[in-house]
């Protein structure tokens, strides 16, 4: 039976899961992890790839990762030639070390992009390994605010809108009733777009909205994105177009993608 083409993201940012062959133990001692780590350092600089987030479990890992020039799969397949040769030579063994072909997610909502960076983080508290995310040693919650030579919190801090890092490293996100963006289980109406739109920014329209600084109408954009609010809402209730609201939430530049119909 022919294989599943990978679904590809037009953030390119996607959530991969690699597990141990038999669901057999990919770290023996503390000297794999780091060796990982510096496999994944190596493999990030080769292809320029960019990592948001990261958690080494026993026996299988979590990443999510922004690809550039290079495809996921390339990506992934040198992360674990590399690191499944070092640990064969290591441990005097052959034949595959992690299981079957890399699961990947890709990540196009800013809601589920939350969503994920907390369920990486909170993997070993589920697990039972720890009470806390950030004193799990092999997580990048742990490394959240220090100086890293494997996360880029700088891209990670740009793709989630102010202040709510903060929050989500403590395990929390704003009270709902405190933010300009509520969060609302059903699908969103036009007319509620236009309502959180005035309530983030005060723009009653269009016209108001495309007078606003370029940094104001990005985070509008992310704060909806947030929400699950769709490109075309957006779109229709800022008048600017799909592409340029995609654009501008992929680039984070929303003043030179604007375009006011």
């Amino acid at each position: 039976m022919p294989r599943r083409a990978r679904q590809l993201a037009e953030t390119g940012i996607y959530h991969v899961m690699l597990r141990g062959v038999n669901r057999d133990v990919l770290f023996l001692e503390p000297d794999d992890y780091d060796r990982f780590l510096v496999t994944l350092r190596v493999v990030r600089d080769a292809s320029e790839c960019r990592v948001l987030a990261y958690c080494l479990m026993p026996n299988h890992v979590h990443l999510v990762l922004r690809t550039t020039r290079e495809p996921i799969g390339a990506v992934i397949k040198r992360l674990g030639v590399r690191y499944s040769g070092w640990f064969n030579r290591k441990y005097g063994r052959v034949g595959h070390l992690f299981q079957d072909r890399f699961k990947s997610l890709a990540v196009e909502d800013d809601g589920y992009f939350v969503t994920l960076i907390r369920y990486v983080w909170n993997n070993p508290v589920e697990a039972g390994l720890v009470d806390r995310p950030e004193q799990f040693r092999w997580s990048s919650r742990r490394e959240l605010g220090r100086a890293t030579s494997i996360v880029d919190e700088h891209e990670l801090r740009r793709l989630i809108p102010p202040g709510n890092l903060e929050e989500l490293a403590d395990g929390r996100l704003s009270d709902p009733q405190e933010s300009p963006f509520p969060v609302q289980a059903t699908r969103h109406t036009d007319s509620q777009v236009r309502e959180l739109v005035c309530r983030a920014c005060g723009a009653l329209g269009p016209v108001t909205f495309a007078s606003l600084p370029a940094a104001t109408r990005l985070d509008v954009i992310r704060g909806l994105r947030m929400r699950s609010v769709s490109y075309a809402q957006i779109a229709r209730a800022t008048g600017m177009s799909i592409s340029s609201v995609r654009r501008a939430h992929i680039s984070g530049q929303a003043g030179s993608a604007s375009e006011v119909a």
